[in-house]
């Protein structure tokens, strides 16, 4: 008997692990918004890509081997710290504006709410998925932009974060746009960056109808973002993507308010928990996904009962067997 139920254990197994396979889960509530953010992201890259032609900006296959656009360079005059290739290529995935439309409903955000947004151009891949995520939905992103980039961000000199956003916003190709701006860089004042390249992007700079955020030191600057973060009240996220000098300080002010807060660093790992990768489509991140668990309940319930039955069954066997033969031998006493 036990042969039996050990066979029926591992048809359990192998049913769970079908149940696994195949999904049971549903197309999630959003799915429609989500793949409309991913298509206008999908949209987005290839503008930029398309300008970078436009403007001769070198773009190294080797390195932008999806051919984004939004790949930079390994270093340059504006760059800040090391940055992982791997995660950057990942970043790029139009999969991530789905995944912060997912993010930002499951939040319960409705249309014209308010998003604090703060971003480096580490990660220009990820700024406009929420881009196109905040415009999918209609919510008013209020963003404040560093230009400085780790290794392989929105490190081109010649068309930085803000400038890409600009330009798509001239093109009437998104809504949410940066509004302010500081260096980014040591002291969030670009202290790093190539002094030649620093005054020409300055320079540059003074045509686009975009403030920076001027500031005498770290508390003078992290009191004037809240200050015009503060213009905009009432806020039901505060988003921050990349790391730069204020981050932290940030999120943890507004977690003190109890505005809930996403940080995009770790990309990898969120990445990983929500099945995006470069390799293929997630299904994962566009069902909602039933607990397992409740399967393997029943079929761990189911096991138990069948298993009890047949043990229970053996028993009451034995004892029947062992009550005919006192019977039957009761004479010979």
């Amino acid at each position: 008997m036990k042969k039996y139920s050990l066979y029926l254990l591992a048809i359990s197994v192998g049913i769970c692990l079908l149940l696994g396979e195949v999904g049971f889960g549903k197309k999630h509530e959003n799915f429609n918004e989500m793949l409309e953010a991913k298509n206008l992201m999908i949209k987005l890259s290839r503008e930029i890509y398309s300008e970078k032609v436009n403007r001769a900006i070198n773009i190294d296959k080797k390195l932008d081997i999806l051919e984004s656009g939004l790949i930079g360079e390994e270093f340059t005059g504006i760059t800040t710290t090391l940055g992982d290739l791997d995660s950057k290529r990942l970043s790029t995935n139009p999969e991530f504006a789905a995944y912060f439309v997912k993010e930002l409903k499951n939040k319960g955000l409705k249309k014209d709410d308010v998003v604090y947004v703060n971003m480096s151009s580490s990660f220009p891949g990820l700024n406009l998925s929420l881009i196109s995520a905040l415009d999918t939905l209609g919510l008013r992103g209020v963003i404040i932009n560093s230009i400085g980039s780790s290794m392989y961000g929105a490190n081109n000199e010649e068309f930085i974060f803000l400038e890409m956003t600009n330009f798509l916003k001239s093109k009437d190709m998104i809504k949410n746009s940066v509004e302010l701006y500081t260096l980014g860089g040591d002291a969030d004042e670009g202290l790093n960056f190539d002094e030649d390249i620093k005054g020409q992007l300055v320079e540059r700079l003074k045509n686009i109808d975009i403030p920076k955020l001027d500031f005498k030191n770290l508390n003078d600057n992290i009191e004037k973002r809240i200050a015009y973060y503060g213009k905009y009240p009432d806020p039901k996220y505060f988003i921050n993507i990349g790391g730069n000098l204020v981050s932290s300080k940030l999120e943890k002010y507004y977690e003190s308010l109890e505005v809930p807060t996403l940080t995009m660093l770790n990309i990898k790992q969120i990445a990983l928990a929500n099945g995006i990768s470069n390799a293929k489509n997630s299904k994962q991140l566009y069902e909602n996904s039933q607990n397992l668990i409740f399967y393997f309940g029943i079929i761990f319930i189911f096991y138990i009962y069948i298993f009890t039955s047949i043990e229970l069954n053996s028993c009451f066997n034995v004892k029947k067997v062992l009550l005919y033969i006192e019977k039957h031998t009761q004479g010979d006493k």
